[in-house]
């Protein structure tokens, strides 16, 4: 047998057949130190590869494709390629609740959006430290459909409980009946107090839905228009198409949301999603740049990866697909938003 031979045998002992060195040296009449030196020299030849996969590793490979593609500032991509559904969600939610940990300051303006991910997110967080400074603001009104556990009206008071700061909160509906009932409430002194807030949100993180969570919550003649209009999804209120560009509708004006230069001005807008379904809506809101960091698994990083790059626009930019019904003017420009003229509803009129 040649030394080659002869280490190629011990390395399958050792690693294939799960012998200790003390049995390997036994049968192959060599010390233990010896037998151990072999199986060094077997890993340095590239014999033996060692391979270590958790479901809580990041996937680098597709952090970097999608971040080059998609010009991100950040990617985080969990690997659950061998994993189920429940650990697929943890995953991504620990790896949320960790970077979002490590980001805030006693700077830090943050808003949380409603949904399951984000909730988990959020109850996975362990401060080591509080931040008085720090503060929570509600971006959206609340909805009475979901789950309260879910709404960002209590997600936020959790957050805030956990670092010990300030938490401005929105009590008010996510949709209102009609135009004058949100105006109403618009001129009310306590919403208008956090609405004068929101400008300072500078980090965000929030969820991406698909048509199917809207379709489930609105009237059939709300839903149909938007997807005739080619809508994947929704961000904050906004609904867009797979290209990014944002679908005009009059529900906005009778929607609690923020102003769409949110997807601009705040510094850091994290979208974090798990669902395999969500591919679609996630890829529109990475071409439309309403968010520079993502946080997944690998199973939609590849799917998304599959699914195309980002949309190219004219050098001029494209005008956001609208109903004849708005006087607001939005410009989007590829990765950003460029505000034109005023927001809709209770977001433009407060300042």
């Amino acid at each position: 047998m040649t030394d080659m031979e002869q280490l190629l045998a011990v390395a399958k002992m050792y690693y294939e057949q799960g012998l200790t060195q003390q049995e390997i040296a036994e049968k192959v009449f060599l010390s233990r130190s010896h037998v151990s030196r072999m199986l060094k020299e077997a890993r340095a030849l590239g014999i033996v590869e060692i391979i270590i996969r958790s479901p809580f590793e990041n996937h680098v490979s597709l952090e970097i494709s999608l971040a080059e593609r998609f010009g991100m500032e950040k990617i985080l991509v969990a690997y659950t390629e061998n994993t189920g559904p429940r650990e697929e969600f943890n995953s991504v939610c620990s790896m949320g609740a960790s970077y979002l940990n490590s980001i805030l300051t006693n700077r830090s303006v943050l808003a949380v959006s409603k949904g399951k991910t984000v909730a988990a997110t959020i109850g996975a967080l362990k401060p080591s430290k509080t931040l008085p400074d720090m503060r929570f603001v509600q971006l959206a009104g609340s909805m009475e459909s979901i789950n309260p556990d879910i709404d960002e009206m209590f997600i936020l008071q959790r957050v805030a409980a956990l670092y010990g700061c300030d938490c401005k909160r929105l009590l008010v509906p996510y949709l209102l009946d009609d135009e004058e009932s949100k105006a109403l409430i618009c001129r009310h002194s306590a919403t208008r107090e956090v609405l004068r807030c929101r400008k300072d949100v500078n980090t965000f993180i929030s969820g991406v839905d698909t048509m199917l969570y809207w379709a489930e919550r609105m009237d059939e003649k709300d839903v149909h228009p938007l997807m005739n209009q080619g809508a994947v999804g929704c961000m904050w209120g906004y609904f867009f198409d797979i290209n990014g560009n944002i679908i005009d509708t009059p529900l906005y004006n009778r929607m609690i949301i923020p102003d769409r230069s949110i997807f601009q001005s705040a510094q850091t807008r994290i979208c974090i999603a798990s669902d395999r379904f969500k591919a679609k809506a996630i890829l529109g809101a990475l071409r439309g740049g309403m968010c520079n960091v993502l946080i997944t698994n690998s199973k939609i990083a590849s799917q998304i990866l599959n699914l195309g790059g980002p949309y190219e626009r004219s050098v001029s930019g494209c005008q956001p697909k609208r109903e004849t019904h708005s006087d607001e003017g939005y410009l989007l420009l590829p990765g950003s938003f460029r505000q034109a003229g005023p927001a809709p509803g209770c977001a433009g009129d407060v300042q």
